[in-house]
């Protein structure tokens, strides 16, 4: 038997009234019950950094797990979920160019979100998941937000090879609805042969379930709806993906696969966990530029470097 089964068992006796079998029941993270957290723990050892599940394979193995479960449960949340949620510092949820001490953006050197949009408009033309062209917007993978410490913003652009949130290659031209379900952990881009594909998240383990079912063929509807505007002979589903078209194919200027990845990472956790996004944690991108609680984020910082929190090591492989 490998680790991740025993670590699994472990969880199965710790939760003991989760059904292993069975979606938990969908809850905001403040009211988690026992079948989210096992949920949760399960996504990280199936989907989850290796250093991640090494963790919690050591913390099984040697009967740590009940004294650190509720760190370890809030530091792999940081981790995976927290970047796509509202910042908790009090202060805007965006980080406008510049705002950090000593950032290059202070100097104009970096691109900004307005750039950022005209450029993707060029690369994509029109949303890239349901090809329509109203009401598109500039989607960040990663570091959309102002996400404070542990999260740090420039942690996730260096874990995916970025050096600015607002390049290109940080970036998908969405239309709103679109938008909103990517941020909220409804749909990712997988890579799949070697192409950026499209996938909805189905909440249940029936792959017959009827919403999403529809969903899927919904928009597969609004695909073929829109097909006849394009002369690049795109079709809307390709053996049995929904493959990303682009105006412009230039292998530099398309979306970081290690940033996509990240995003699908958090996706499938999430659903494991069955995840809820209170309202007043949704925010979407937007052009508005405000600052940022930097006393605050230095709080979290000492909190997070305190003796009294594990601290695995932040940087992926």
């Amino acid at each position: 038997m490998d680790n991740s089964s025993t670590a699994k068992e472990m969880l199965q006796r710790h939760y003991s009234t989760a059904d292993p079998l069975a979606i938990p029941t969908q809850r905001i993270r403040s009211e988690w019950k026992e079948d989210n957290k096992f949920g949760f723990l399960c996504g990280i050892l199936e989907h989850g950094e290796q250093q991640h599940r090494e963790e919690l394979v050591r913390l099984s193995s040697d009967g740590g797990f009940a004294e650190h479960e509720d760190v370890f449960i809030d530091q792999m949340f940081d981790h995976y979920i927290r970047p796509y949620f509202k910042s908790y510092s009090g202060s805007s949820c965006h980080t406008p160019v510049g705002s950090r001490p000593g950032s290059a953006g202070s100097s104009g050197s970096e691109p900004t979100h307005r750039q950022m949009k005209k450029a993707l408009e060029a690369r994509d033309g029109v949303c890239l998941f349901c090809w329509d062209n109203l009401e598109c917007e500039a989607s960040h993978i990663v570091a959309r937000k102002n996400v404070p410490f542990p999260q740090d913003e420039q942690c996730l652009l260096q874990r995916a090879g970025l050096q600015s949130k607002h390049q290109v290659q940080n970036g998908l031209y969405l239309c709103n609805k679109c938008h909103s379900q990517f941020d909220k952990l409804k749909r990712y881009v997988d890579v799949v042969d070697d192409r950026l594909v499209l996938k909805i998240v189905n909440q249940t383990n029936d792959k017959n379930d009827p919403t999403f079912k529809y969903a899927v063929s919904d928009l597969g509807i609004d695909r073929i709806k829109r097909n006849g505007r394009f002369p690049d002979g795109r079709s809307q589903v390709e053996g049995q993906e929904m493959r990303l078209w682009f105006m412009d194919n230039n292998a530099d200027i398309q979306p970081n696969r290690a940033a996509v990845q990240f995003h699908r990472t958090a996706c499938l956790i999430w659903r494991m966990a069955r995840g809820a996004d209170p309202e007043d944690e949704y925010c979407s991108d937007c052009d508005s530029d405000t600052g940022v609680d930097y006393l605050q984020k230095e709080r979290l910082q000492r909190l997070w470097d305190s003796a009294r929190t594990l601290r695995p090591d932040q940087h992926a492989e």
